[in-house]
């Protein structure tokens, strides 16, 4: 059925599947197109965007997502997690004269918040909304890694600077959507190889450097197949341990992959797959960043073992049957509407709750059942009173619907929807969200300048952790700490000269973003005589008119692989 989305216009439609998700879940039908829910659940999101600030509770200086001027009780990880309190000391009686999100958003701003989010850390700093991880430092959305640092959604990974999308890789660099590697560097959408540089779309390449599109090679450089002393000799003279020699490779590589055709689309033992860097799924429909998963639609990051879940973002470890939720798992089903709920079924409508079961528009509760507004109900009691909310919302409309955008903790240039969806200020307070203008990070700080760092990383000495650089394409200050320093050493690479944040956002933007164009296939091929292009149609997330040659599946299998 067409519909016309009541938020950007544009008409968009409820296909047969979709609407069958719906009435088994029983929700209404969306309103709002598949791009505009993304744009709103993802406003939901401060991954990355940390502060300084002072634990309500204990006092102590910690980091956290929530600045000093959010009007919220924020409580460090100790205290929140500590069992001297409980959330259903917030609770609220259901009052039939108010709405039901109205009385919601009281509860959800009184409720203490975390400060950052993670389950079962060891000795790990400064990470959020991530679990089972040990000896890391500043890694996000990421669970079962061991000493990793400046990370972004890294799964069952040990050694790693720099890295996203990444999983089951070691002692790798700057990588990209990789898995099952090692002594990778610089690379991006590689499957099982090994100590090589700047690859792209490489399978069970080692010594490689510079490579697209190869499969099972060693010491190839730029395509081309070399012996291993050839190879050795090049490489000694690219200097790569050097900050000018890697910027030569890089500026190379990214000349010779203009040269090279691509797939439209990175698609990995897939049945029935629509979007991008999806591998190991089956019925997958316009998602992206999903392995291991069956029966998704609209979702981002649906992974390990992720089953029939819809319109979610970080959505998995045996994730199954959920609905417009954001960062729920951990053996997690049967959710609508929820947020950072963690080993908890049955939700709706609730926040920031763990190994909870059967609970309603709650928030911050931890091993609880029966609960509506924070408050404990029998168990006949609780599924009267909420089938009569679940009617009240249906008459207004807003049963299924995720929540309103003011509701968000963060603001739009905080949240990680930025990254995706750019708006200026004045265009995020006319969408209704929330905008924050506290800076973050230091200016003018630095004590030495990115010239005067030794071109070797080799000539570089361990007291260089007390320097203060500034970025190159920012200016904003940020340091080394000693394991990444000693990371760069062991690996024999450069001082980078951008600041974490502008590596992640070069490593993001090189992704394209999570939509979907209509395209063809670029691929000239010889059909009875006559040369033509095969234009075979298939959905991308390369926009249009962009500079990538794009191949369809069946031309990339026969010309280039």
């Amino acid at each position: 059925m067409d519909k016309q989305c009541t938020t950007c216009e544009r008409s968009f439609v409820v296909e047969p599947d979709d609407a069958s998700f719906y009435k088994k879940i029983d929700v209404l039908e969306p309103t709002i197109c598949p791009t505009c829910r993304m744009q709103l659940r993802l406003s939901f999101r401060n991954e990355r965007s940390f502060y300084k600030r002072e634990c309500d509770k204990c006092k102590k200086q910690v980091i956290s997502m929530y600045s000093l001027n959010k009007p919220y009780t924020v409580w460090c990880y100790d205290c929140w997690f500590s069992d001297n309190w409980d959330g259903r000391e917030y609770a609220l009686d259901y009052d039939d004269s108010k709405s039901f999100l109205e009385q919601l958003e009281t509860l959800f701003m009184i409720v203490p918040k975390i400060g950052l989010l993670h389950l079962r850390s060891v000795n790990s700093e400064y990470i959020n909304i991530s679990a089972d991880n040990k000896n890391c430092y500043m890694i996000v959305e990421s669970s079962n890694n061991e000493d990793c640092t400046n990370c972004y959604w890294i799964q069952q990974s040990k050694d790693l600077v720099d890295c996203s999308f990444t999983s089951k890789v070691e002692r790798s660099y700057e990588c990209d959507d990789c898995y099952d590697s090692y002594g990778l560097l610089y690379s991006k959408g590689c499957h099982s190889c090994t100590d090589s540089y700047f690859l792209f779309d490489c399978r069970g390449c080692m010594d490689c450097f510079g490579c697209m599109n190869l499969r099972q090679k060693q010491y190839c450089l730029f395509n081309e197949q070399y012996s291993k002393t050839e190879y050795l000799e090049k490489i000694a003279a690219m200097k790569l341990d050097t900050h000018a020699g890697v910027e030569r490779a890089r500026k190379a590589f990214e000349t010779f992959k203009k040269t090279q055709p691509r797939k439209y689309a990175e698609l990995t033992q897939t049945v029935e797959a629509t979007g991008n860097y999806i591998m190991n799924a089956k019925n997958i429909h316009h998602c992206f960043h999903t392995y291991d998963a069956e029966d998704c639609r609209y979702c981002v990051h649906a992974w390990r073992n992720s089953k029939d879940n819809v319109d979610s973002d970080t959505i998995g470890r045996n994730a199954e049957t959920n609905y417009q939720c954001v960062n729920v798992g951990q053996e997690a089903s049967n959710n609508i509407v929820c947020v950072q709920c963690w080993g908890s079924n049955f939700l709706q409508y609730s926040y920031l709750m763990f190994g909870s079961d059967d609970c309603f528009g709650c928030f911050g509760l931890r091993n609880k059942k029966y609960c509506i507004l924070n408050k404990e109900y029998s168990e006949p009691d609780y599924h009267v009173l909420k089938s009569h909310i679940i009617e009240e919302m249906k008459t207004r409309g807003e049963y299924g619907a995720f929540f309103p955008a003011h509701f968000s903790n963060f603001g739009y240039n905080e949240a990680c929807v930025q990254e995706q969806f750019p708006l200026t200020k004045d265009e995020a307070l006319a969408k209704g969200f929330k905008w924050e203008d506290t800076p973050r990070g230091t200016f003018g700080k630095e004590t030495v300048s990115l010239e005067s760092i030794p071109e070797s990383i080799h000539d570089v000495p361990d007291g260089f952790i007390q320097e203060i650089l500034a970025c190159e394409y920012c200016s904003k200050n940020y340091r080394l700490i000693p394991n990444e320093l000693g990371f760069y050493k062991k690996v024999s690479i450069p001082v980078p000269h951008l600041c974490p944040e502008c590596r992640h956002t070069r490593r993001f933007v090189a992704r394209g973003p999570n939509l979907l164009f209509d395209r063809s296939c670029m691929c000239e091929r010889d059909t009875h005589g006559h040369t033509g292009l095969c234009s075979q149609p298939f959905k991308t997330n390369y926009a249009p008119g962009t500079p990538e040659v794009l191949y369809c599946e069946d031309c990339y299998q026969k010309e280039v692989v």
